[in-house]
Protein backbone atom coordinates (compact mmCIF):
# COMPACT_ATOMS: atom_id res chain seq x y z
CA UNK A 1 0.00 0.00 0.00
CA UNK A 2 2.75 2.10 1.16
CA UNK A 3 4.50 1.94 -2.84
CA UNK A 4 0.74 2.39 -4.25
CA UNK A 5 0.12 5.46 -2.20
CA UNK A 6 3.71 7.14 -3.54
CA UNK A 7 2.65 5.86 -7.30
CA UNK A 8 0.02 7.71 -7.13
CA UNK A 9 1.09 10.71 -5.43
CA UNK A 10 3.74 11.47 -8.61
CA UNK A 11 2.69 13.46 -11.83
CA UNK A 12 1.16 11.77 -14.62
CA UNK A 13 3.72 12.37 -16.83
CA UNK A 14 6.25 10.16 -14.19
CA UNK A 15 3.65 7.38 -13.51
CA UNK A 16 3.26 6.76 -17.11
CA UNK A 17 7.09 6.70 -17.31
CA UNK A 18 7.03 4.19 -14.71
CA UNK A 19 4.78 1.43 -16.07
CA UNK A 20 7.31 2.30 -19.26
CA UNK A 21 10.18 0.96 -17.20
CA UNK A 22 8.15 -2.10 -16.19
CA UNK A 23 6.99 -3.00 -19.73
CA UNK A 24 10.74 -1.94 -21.21
CA UNK A 25 12.00 -4.58 -18.71
CA UNK A 26 9.46 -6.57 -19.72
CA UNK A 27 9.63 -7.04 -22.92
CA UNK A 28 13.26 -7.02 -22.84
CA UNK A 29 13.99 -9.56 -19.71
CA UNK A 30 11.33 -11.87 -21.73
CA UNK A 31 13.70 -12.39 -24.76
CA UNK A 32 17.81 -11.98 -23.55
CA UNK A 33 18.15 -14.57 -21.28
CA UNK A 34 17.18 -16.98 -24.05
CA UNK A 35 19.04 -15.56 -26.84
CA UNK A 36 22.40 -17.39 -25.70
CA UNK A 37 20.62 -20.60 -25.38
CA UNK A 38 19.03 -20.38 -28.73
CA UNK A 39 21.97 -19.24 -30.80
CA UNK A 40 24.05 -21.77 -29.61
CA UNK A 41 21.48 -24.55 -29.33
CA UNK A 42 19.03 -24.01 -32.36
CA UNK A 43 20.80 -22.02 -34.62
CA UNK A 44 24.24 -24.22 -33.41
CA UNK A 45 26.11 -20.97 -33.75
CA UNK A 46 30.39 -20.99 -32.33
CA UNK A 47 30.33 -20.23 -28.69
CA UNK A 48 32.62 -16.62 -30.24
CA UNK A 49 29.85 -15.73 -32.90
CA UNK A 50 27.24 -16.05 -29.36
CA UNK A 51 29.73 -14.30 -27.15
CA UNK A 52 30.10 -11.53 -30.35
CA UNK A 53 26.14 -10.75 -30.23
CA UNK A 54 25.60 -10.61 -26.71
CA UNK A 55 28.87 -8.48 -25.85
CA UNK A 56 28.03 -6.10 -29.49
CA UNK A 57 24.82 -5.30 -27.78
CA UNK A 58 26.18 -4.37 -23.96
CA UNK A 59 28.96 -2.53 -25.67
CA UNK A 60 26.48 -0.47 -28.13
CA UNK A 61 24.10 0.05 -24.85
CA UNK A 62 27.01 0.78 -22.36
CA UNK A 63 28.95 2.90 -24.81
CA UNK A 64 26.61 4.86 -26.58
CA UNK A 65 24.62 5.63 -23.21
CA UNK A 66 26.07 9.17 -23.63
CA UNK A 67 25.05 9.87 -26.59
CA UNK A 68 21.83 9.24 -25.91
CA UNK A 69 21.70 11.59 -22.87
CA UNK A 70 23.01 14.31 -24.83
CA UNK A 71 20.42 13.90 -27.76
CA UNK A 72 17.51 14.00 -24.74
CA UNK A 73 18.94 17.51 -24.07
CA UNK A 74 19.22 18.89 -27.27
CA UNK A 75 16.08 17.27 -28.98
CA UNK A 76 13.66 16.77 -25.73
CA UNK A 77 13.03 13.37 -23.96
CA UNK A 78 9.96 12.51 -25.40
CA UNK A 79 11.19 12.23 -28.91
CA UNK A 80 14.36 10.54 -27.63
CA UNK A 81 12.20 8.06 -25.49
CA UNK A 82 10.05 6.83 -28.58
CA UNK A 83 13.02 6.78 -30.66
CA UNK A 84 14.47 4.37 -28.68
CA UNK A 85 11.29 2.21 -27.97
CA UNK A 86 10.73 2.00 -32.34
CA UNK A 87 14.35 0.68 -32.51
CA UNK A 88 13.41 -1.69 -30.23
CA UNK A 89 11.05 -3.40 -32.40
CA UNK A 90 12.61 -3.27 -35.21
CA UNK A 91 15.67 -5.02 -33.29
CA UNK A 92 13.23 -7.40 -31.89
CA UNK A 93 11.26 -8.36 -35.04
CA UNK A 94 14.67 -9.00 -36.96
CA UNK A 95 15.69 -11.59 -34.00
CA UNK A 96 12.58 -13.38 -34.78
CA UNK A 97 12.50 -13.75 -38.48
CA UNK A 98 16.15 -13.46 -39.11
CA UNK A 99 18.84 -16.44 -38.08
CA UNK A 100 21.87 -15.64 -39.99
CA UNK A 101 24.71 -14.02 -38.22
CA UNK A 102 24.78 -11.00 -39.98
CA UNK A 103 20.92 -10.15 -39.31
CA UNK A 104 21.52 -11.18 -35.80
CA UNK A 105 24.75 -8.44 -35.39
CA UNK A 106 22.39 -5.87 -36.69
CA UNK A 107 19.58 -7.13 -34.39
CA UNK A 108 21.64 -7.42 -31.25
CA UNK A 109 23.24 -3.45 -31.92
CA UNK A 110 20.13 -1.84 -32.51
CA UNK A 111 18.79 -3.02 -29.27
CA UNK A 112 21.64 -1.65 -27.46
CA UNK A 113 21.61 1.77 -29.27
CA UNK A 114 17.82 1.94 -28.21
CA UNK A 115 18.83 1.31 -24.84
CA UNK A 116 21.27 4.16 -25.11
CA UNK A 117 18.46 6.49 -26.17
CA UNK A 118 15.54 5.80 -23.89
CA UNK A 119 17.35 4.74 -20.96
CA UNK A 120 18.95 8.41 -19.96
CA UNK A 121 16.52 10.08 -22.05
CA UNK A 122 13.44 8.36 -19.26
CA UNK A 123 16.24 9.29 -16.36
CA UNK A 124 16.32 12.76 -17.50
CA UNK A 125 12.86 13.28 -18.01
CA UNK A 126 11.80 11.70 -14.32
CA UNK A 127 14.73 14.39 -12.97
CA UNK A 128 13.29 17.23 -14.48
CA UNK A 129 9.62 16.19 -13.48
CA UNK A 130 9.82 14.93 -10.09
CA UNK A 131 12.28 18.11 -9.23
CA UNK A 132 12.78 17.98 -5.38
CA UNK A 133 11.57 14.23 -5.10
CA UNK A 134 13.77 12.50 -7.65
CA UNK A 135 14.49 10.30 -4.90
CA UNK A 136 10.69 8.87 -5.04
CA UNK A 137 10.99 8.93 -8.46
CA UNK A 138 13.89 6.49 -8.98
CA UNK A 139 13.25 4.59 -6.01
CA UNK A 140 9.86 3.83 -7.80
CA UNK A 141 12.01 3.71 -11.24
CA UNK A 142 13.88 0.64 -9.52
CA UNK A 143 10.76 -0.81 -8.13
CA UNK A 144 9.32 -0.99 -11.31
CA UNK A 145 12.45 -2.57 -13.44
CA UNK A 146 12.31 -5.18 -10.87
CA UNK A 147 8.90 -5.87 -11.41
CA UNK A 148 9.60 -6.36 -15.24
CA UNK A 149 12.73 -8.31 -15.10
CA UNK A 150 10.93 -10.69 -12.56
CA UNK A 151 8.04 -11.24 -14.95
CA UNK A 152 10.02 -11.01 -18.17
CA UNK A 153 11.88 -14.42 -18.02
CA UNK A 154 8.42 -16.13 -16.12
CA UNK A 155 6.82 -15.24 -19.36
CA UNK A 156 9.50 -16.00 -21.25
CA UNK A 157 9.86 -19.32 -20.32
CA UNK A 158 6.10 -20.18 -20.92
CA UNK A 159 6.10 -18.72 -24.76
CA UNK A 160 9.91 -20.14 -25.79
CA UNK A 161 7.86 -23.86 -25.53
CA UNK A 162 6.21 -22.04 -28.86
CA UNK A 163 9.80 -21.59 -29.97
CA UNK A 164 12.03 -18.37 -30.21
CA UNK A 165 10.23 -16.62 -32.83
CA UNK A 166 7.39 -15.81 -31.58
CA UNK A 167 8.64 -14.93 -28.33
CA UNK A 168 10.75 -12.31 -30.11
CA UNK A 169 7.41 -11.06 -31.45
CA UNK A 170 6.08 -10.98 -28.44
CA UNK A 171 8.56 -8.51 -27.42
CA UNK A 172 8.16 -6.94 -30.41
CA UNK A 173 4.80 -6.11 -29.79
CA UNK A 174 5.22 -4.59 -25.93
CA UNK A 175 7.64 -1.77 -27.03
CA UNK A 176 5.30 -1.43 -30.01
CA UNK A 177 2.50 -0.85 -27.81
CA UNK A 178 5.07 1.56 -25.34
CA UNK A 179 5.91 3.30 -28.42
CA UNK A 180 2.10 4.14 -29.06
CA UNK A 181 1.53 5.24 -25.55
CA UNK A 182 4.83 7.46 -25.03
CA UNK A 183 4.08 8.76 -28.46
CA UNK A 184 -0.31 9.78 -27.31
CA UNK A 185 0.00 10.51 -23.81
CA UNK A 186 3.50 11.66 -22.91
CA UNK A 187 3.79 15.64 -22.70
CA UNK A 188 6.82 17.26 -24.24
CA UNK A 189 8.38 19.32 -21.47
CA UNK A 190 10.19 22.87 -22.47
CA UNK A 191 13.35 22.77 -21.95
CA UNK A 192 16.70 25.04 -23.35
CA UNK A 193 18.81 23.01 -25.19
CA UNK A 194 22.59 23.87 -24.65
CA UNK A 195 24.38 26.04 -27.11
CA UNK A 196 27.64 25.41 -28.71
CA UNK A 197 28.39 21.28 -30.67
CA UNK A 198 27.67 18.45 -28.69
CA UNK A 199 31.39 17.83 -28.23
CA UNK A 200 31.60 21.24 -26.47
CA UNK A 201 29.11 19.94 -23.82
CA UNK A 202 30.52 16.57 -22.89
CA UNK A 203 34.40 18.68 -22.63
CA UNK A 204 31.58 20.68 -20.00
CA UNK A 205 30.90 17.68 -18.50
CA UNK A 206 33.88 15.78 -18.31
CA UNK A 207 35.85 18.76 -16.57
CA UNK A 208 33.59 19.08 -13.97
CA UNK A 209 36.06 17.35 -11.57
CA UNK A 210 33.45 16.72 -8.36
CA UNK A 211 31.30 14.74 -10.70
CA UNK A 212 33.78 12.97 -11.94
CA UNK A 213 35.41 12.14 -8.68
CA UNK A 214 31.35 10.99 -7.91
CA UNK A 215 30.74 9.12 -11.15
CA UNK A 216 34.30 7.07 -10.95
CA UNK A 217 33.38 6.13 -7.20
CA UNK A 218 29.94 5.02 -8.02
CA UNK A 219 30.91 3.33 -11.16
CA UNK A 220 31.40 0.16 -8.97
CA UNK A 221 28.25 -0.42 -8.26
CA UNK A 222 27.11 -1.93 -11.66
CA UNK A 223 30.22 -4.37 -10.82
CA UNK A 224 28.27 -4.97 -7.31
CA UNK A 225 24.83 -5.77 -9.15
CA UNK A 226 26.47 -7.86 -11.18
CA UNK A 227 27.24 -10.24 -8.97
CA UNK A 228 23.36 -11.22 -8.76
CA UNK A 229 24.56 -13.33 -12.33
CA UNK A 230 27.98 -13.72 -11.57
CA UNK A 231 29.45 -15.16 -8.23
CA UNK A 232 26.31 -15.40 -6.21
CA UNK A 233 24.32 -17.90 -8.51
CA UNK A 234 27.56 -20.17 -8.97
CA UNK A 235 27.98 -19.87 -4.65
CA UNK A 236 24.10 -20.94 -4.56
CA UNK A 237 24.65 -24.05 -6.91
CA UNK A 238 28.46 -24.93 -5.25
CA UNK A 239 26.96 -24.93 -1.37
CA UNK A 240 23.62 -26.64 -2.36
CA UNK A 241 24.79 -29.12 -4.76
CA UNK A 242 21.19 -27.76 -6.76
CA UNK A 243 21.74 -26.02 -9.82
CA UNK A 244 17.79 -24.76 -9.43
CA UNK A 245 19.45 -23.23 -6.47
CA UNK A 246 20.32 -20.23 -8.75
CA UNK A 247 16.81 -19.31 -9.35
CA UNK A 248 16.81 -18.77 -5.42
CA UNK A 249 19.31 -16.19 -5.96
CA UNK A 250 16.68 -14.22 -7.89
CA UNK A 251 14.21 -14.74 -6.36
CA UNK A 252 15.52 -13.22 -2.72
CA UNK A 253 17.01 -10.18 -4.66
CA UNK A 254 13.80 -9.70 -6.08
CA UNK A 255 11.67 -10.15 -2.87
CA UNK A 256 13.59 -8.02 -0.89
CA UNK A 257 13.62 -5.23 -3.22
CA UNK A 258 9.91 -5.69 -3.65
CA UNK A 259 9.20 -5.70 0.07
CA UNK A 260 11.49 -3.24 1.28
CA UNK A 261 12.93 -0.52 -1.52
CA UNK A 262 10.57 1.94 -0.67
CA UNK A 263 10.30 1.43 2.85
CA UNK A 264 14.02 1.85 3.71
CA UNK A 265 14.51 4.48 1.62
CA UNK A 266 12.08 6.68 2.49
CA UNK A 267 13.17 5.86 6.07
CA UNK A 268 16.83 6.76 5.40
CA UNK A 269 15.56 10.12 3.09
CA UNK A 270 13.73 11.53 6.27
CA UNK A 271 17.20 10.38 8.83
CA UNK A 272 19.97 11.25 6.92
CA UNK A 273 21.51 12.96 4.06
CA UNK A 274 21.63 11.80 0.46
CA UNK A 275 25.47 11.20 0.45
CA UNK A 276 25.01 9.55 4.31
CA UNK A 277 22.67 7.06 2.56
CA UNK A 278 24.59 6.17 -0.52
CA UNK A 279 27.76 5.50 1.81
CA UNK A 280 25.36 3.17 4.11
CA UNK A 281 24.08 1.49 0.83
CA UNK A 282 27.82 0.85 -0.01
CA UNK A 283 28.62 -0.39 3.67
CA UNK A 284 25.68 -2.62 3.37
CA UNK A 285 27.13 -4.23 0.02
CA UNK A 286 30.55 -4.64 1.44
CA UNK A 287 28.91 -6.50 4.27
CA UNK A 288 27.09 -9.30 1.56
CA UNK A 289 30.08 -9.81 0.40
CA UNK A 290 31.57 -10.48 3.64
CA UNK A 291 28.87 -13.28 4.17
CA UNK A 292 29.87 -14.65 0.78
CA UNK A 293 33.64 -14.78 1.51
CA UNK A 294 32.36 -17.28 4.91
CA UNK A 295 30.26 -18.89 2.32
CA UNK A 296 33.04 -19.62 -0.46
CA UNK A 297 35.08 -21.35 2.80
CA UNK A 298 31.99 -23.22 3.44
CA UNK A 299 32.99 -27.27 2.68
CA UNK A 300 30.57 -27.97 -0.73
CA UNK A 301 27.96 -30.19 -0.28
CA UNK A 302 28.43 -31.00 -3.50
CA UNK A 303 24.97 -33.34 -4.08
CA UNK A 304 27.15 -35.97 -1.28
CA UNK A 305 24.97 -35.04 1.20
CA UNK A 306 21.26 -34.45 0.55
CA UNK A 307 19.39 -34.43 4.08
CA UNK A 308 17.02 -31.26 4.19
CA UNK A 309 19.14 -29.62 7.17
CA UNK A 310 22.10 -29.61 5.92
CA UNK A 311 21.28 -27.64 2.88
CA UNK A 312 19.96 -25.30 4.23
CA UNK A 313 22.41 -24.94 6.71
CA UNK A 314 24.97 -24.75 4.11
CA UNK A 315 22.79 -22.13 1.74
CA UNK A 316 22.11 -19.05 5.41
CA UNK A 317 25.76 -17.28 4.12
CA UNK A 318 24.96 -17.32 0.43
CA UNK A 319 21.17 -16.36 1.32
CA UNK A 320 22.08 -13.83 3.44
CA UNK A 321 24.78 -12.30 1.40
CA UNK A 322 22.04 -12.08 -1.44
CA UNK A 323 19.66 -10.51 0.96
CA UNK A 324 22.55 -7.82 2.18
CA UNK A 325 23.06 -7.07 -1.55
CA UNK A 326 19.94 -5.95 -2.74
CA UNK A 327 19.19 -3.90 0.35
CA UNK A 328 22.37 -2.40 -0.10
CA UNK A 329 22.18 -1.20 -3.57
CA UNK A 330 18.33 -0.66 -2.77
CA UNK A 331 19.72 2.15 -0.60
CA UNK A 332 22.76 3.66 -2.38
CA UNK A 333 21.15 3.55 -6.19
CA UNK A 334 18.51 6.24 -6.04
CA UNK A 335 20.60 8.45 -3.99
CA UNK A 336 23.43 8.02 -6.44
CA UNK A 337 20.96 8.76 -9.40
CA UNK A 338 19.57 12.00 -7.36
CA UNK A 339 22.63 13.08 -7.03
CA UNK A 340 24.25 12.66 -10.29
CA UNK A 341 21.18 14.33 -11.56
CA UNK A 342 21.80 17.52 -9.10
CA UNK A 343 25.14 18.03 -10.46
CA UNK A 344 23.67 18.78 -13.87
CA UNK A 345 24.44 21.73 -15.41
CA UNK A 346 21.59 24.27 -16.65
CA UNK A 347 20.11 21.95 -20.01
CA UNK A 348 23.19 19.26 -19.57
CA UNK A 349 21.32 16.84 -17.24
CA UNK A 350 20.97 14.26 -19.77
CA UNK A 351 24.41 14.17 -20.56
CA UNK A 352 25.49 14.44 -17.07
CA UNK A 353 23.08 10.80 -16.49
CA UNK A 354 24.36 9.72 -19.66
CA UNK A 355 28.02 9.93 -18.62
CA UNK A 356 27.30 8.54 -15.50
CA UNK A 357 25.36 5.51 -17.15
CA UNK A 358 28.24 5.22 -19.31
CA UNK A 359 31.18 5.49 -16.54
CA UNK A 360 28.95 2.55 -15.05
CA UNK A 361 28.91 0.02 -17.91
CA UNK A 362 32.48 0.30 -18.48
CA UNK A 363 33.57 -0.06 -15.37
CA UNK A 364 31.35 -3.01 -14.69
CA UNK A 365 32.70 -4.95 -18.12
CA UNK A 366 36.07 -4.71 -16.94
CA UNK A 367 35.01 -5.16 -13.26
CA UNK A 368 33.87 -8.58 -14.25
CA UNK A 369 36.89 -9.79 -16.20
CA UNK A 370 38.95 -8.83 -13.08
CA UNK A 371 36.28 -11.06 -10.95
CA UNK A 372 36.20 -13.95 -12.96
CA UNK A 373 39.83 -14.05 -13.51
CA UNK A 374 40.34 -13.61 -9.27
CA UNK A 375 38.07 -16.54 -8.71
CA UNK A 376 40.11 -18.49 -11.26
CA UNK A 377 42.97 -17.47 -9.09
CA UNK A 378 41.27 -18.36 -5.83
CA UNK A 379 40.32 -21.41 -6.73
CA UNK A 380 43.42 -22.75 -8.09
CA UNK A 381 45.11 -21.40 -4.93
CA UNK A 382 42.88 -22.36 -2.17
CA UNK A 383 41.76 -18.88 -1.69
CA UNK A 384 38.04 -19.27 -2.46
CA UNK A 385 37.08 -16.06 -0.30
CA UNK A 386 39.15 -13.78 -2.83
CA UNK A 387 37.24 -12.52 -5.58
CA UNK A 388 34.33 -11.84 -2.56
CA UNK A 389 36.84 -9.68 -0.46
CA UNK A 390 37.85 -7.92 -3.65
CA UNK A 391 34.15 -7.00 -4.19
CA UNK A 392 34.07 -5.97 -0.71
CA UNK A 393 37.04 -4.39 -0.90
CA UNK A 394 35.37 -2.34 -3.77
CA UNK A 395 32.63 -1.11 -2.19
CA UNK A 396 34.69 0.23 1.12
CA UNK A 397 37.08 1.92 -1.78
CA UNK A 398 33.61 3.40 -3.08
CA UNK A 399 31.99 4.38 -0.06
CA UNK A 400 35.22 6.56 0.96
CA UNK A 401 35.73 8.13 -2.83
CA UNK A 402 31.96 9.43 -1.94
CA UNK A 403 33.00 11.62 0.57
CA UNK A 404 35.45 13.44 -0.98
CA UNK A 405 32.33 14.64 -3.35
CA UNK A 406 30.16 16.00 -0.55
CA UNK A 407 29.49 19.52 -0.96
CA UNK A 408 30.63 21.53 1.48
CA UNK A 409 27.19 24.30 1.63
CA UNK A 410 23.36 23.72 2.62
CA UNK A 411 22.52 22.05 -0.52
CA UNK A 412 23.23 18.57 0.91
CA UNK A 413 20.20 18.11 3.77
CA UNK A 414 17.85 15.91 5.21
CA UNK A 415 14.76 15.81 3.03
CA UNK A 416 12.45 18.87 2.87
CA UNK A 417 9.47 18.90 4.72
CA UNK A 418 7.04 17.96 1.06
CA UNK A 419 9.61 15.01 0.83
CA UNK A 420 8.63 13.94 4.49
CA UNK A 421 5.14 13.96 3.85
CA UNK A 422 5.73 11.91 0.85
CA UNK A 423 7.35 9.23 2.35
CA UNK A 424 4.10 8.87 4.50
CA UNK A 425 2.55 7.81 1.10
CA UNK A 426 0.05 10.79 1.33
CA UNK A 427 -1.07 13.00 -1.81
CA UNK A 428 1.08 15.86 -2.55
CA UNK A 429 0.63 18.34 -4.70
CA UNK A 430 2.74 18.09 -8.15
CA UNK A 431 5.49 19.94 -8.01
CA UNK A 432 6.02 22.67 -10.84
CA UNK A 433 7.65 21.90 -13.90
CA UNK A 434 10.54 23.55 -14.85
Amino acid sequence: MRTIRLFRSMSGPVQLLLVNQCGMALGFYLLVPYLATYLANELEMAAAVVGAVLGIRTFAQQGLTIVGGAAADRFGCRPVIIAGCALRVVAFAIFAFSSSALGLMSAAILTGVAGALFSPAVRTYLALEAADRRVDAFTLYSLTNTVGALAGPLLGSVLILAGFGPMALTSAIIFAFLTIAQALWLPSRPQKAPAGPVWASWRQVATDRRFMVFTIACAGMLTLYNQFYLLLPLEAARVTGWAGATGAVFLISTMTTLLLQVRVTQVLKRRMTPYRAIIVGLLVAAVSFIAGACSATWLSNGGRNTAILVVLASSIPVALATGFLAIGLNIAQPFALDRAADFARPGLTGTYLGLYASAGGLVAAGGNTVIGYLADVGQRGHLPALPWLALALLAVLSATAITATRPSDAREGPATENEGIAATGAETPTPART
